[in-house]
């Protein structure tokens, strides 16, 4: 479900969007209070005034509830962090821009920013599964865009896929969060500017021939 349509709701669908929202919202608040491995699905069923039940037919589970607090976010991460990019600016440059935002969200708060990156890794089923799915498609697929631009622009020249290449850097750059989120650094630029160096090896590598 995604609590942002725009589109006139029965009484029925109004129903079903509170009890989505409240347990988006206790979901989020006892995640954040006292974090992921401790909190209960009952707890979180409590918090809302849902029954146990009730709160089985927006999630599958628990991590299916970590999932359905973050969507939104991370849906709108992705459109955010690559707005403002310049197609002929040079493909680190764009990086940088872009996968800047990625550190500044995650660093809202480390602490279940670490339950949620640590998720991530097994997340793939479940009812909230593939709108995230979705969204970590479209980043690649941004990525993928940048990639394309620089060829275009000469920027790239080796024979490799432009989308393997998009998605080798994503992978690196979720790796390179959970290292930044496993210090006590508050700073995004350290993790960011740790991922470019690693970047920057690679347009070596798509600067040969």
């Amino acid at each position: 479900m995604n609590a942002k349509s725009n589109a006139p709701l029965g009484l029925r669908e109004r129903n079903k969007l509170d009890k989505f929202l409240r347990i988006r919202a206790a979901s989020k608040k006892l995640f954040t209070e006292n974090g992921f491995e401790p909190t209960t699905t009952r707890q979180i069923a409590q918090e809302a005034d849902v029954g146990l039940s009730t709160l089985f037919l927006y999630a599958t589970d628990k991590r299916d509830l970590l999932f359905l607090v973050f969507n939104d976010d991370l849906d709108e991460l992705t459109t955010r962090a690559f707005a403002d990019i310049q197609a002929q600016a040079p493909l680190l440059d764009n990086l940088r821009t872009a996968l800047r935002h990625f550190f500044v969200f995650y660093g809202q708060d480390k602490v279940i920013s670490r339950d949620l990156t640590r998720e991530i890794t097994f997340y793939t089923t479940g009812m909230q599964s593939e709108r995230f799915q979705a969204t970590r498609a479209r980043t690649i697929d941004s990525i993928c865009t940048l990639v394309t631009q620089a060829r275009a622009a000469g920027q790239v020249h080796c024979q490799e896929d432009d989308m393997l290449i998009a998605s080798t850097m994503f992978y690196l750059l979720a790796a390179e969060i959970r290292m930044w989120l496993a210090t006590d650094s508050q700073v995004p630029e350290e993790g960011l500017n740790e991922l470019m160096k690693r970047l920057a090896l690679i347009m070596h590598g798509l600067q040969a021939a």
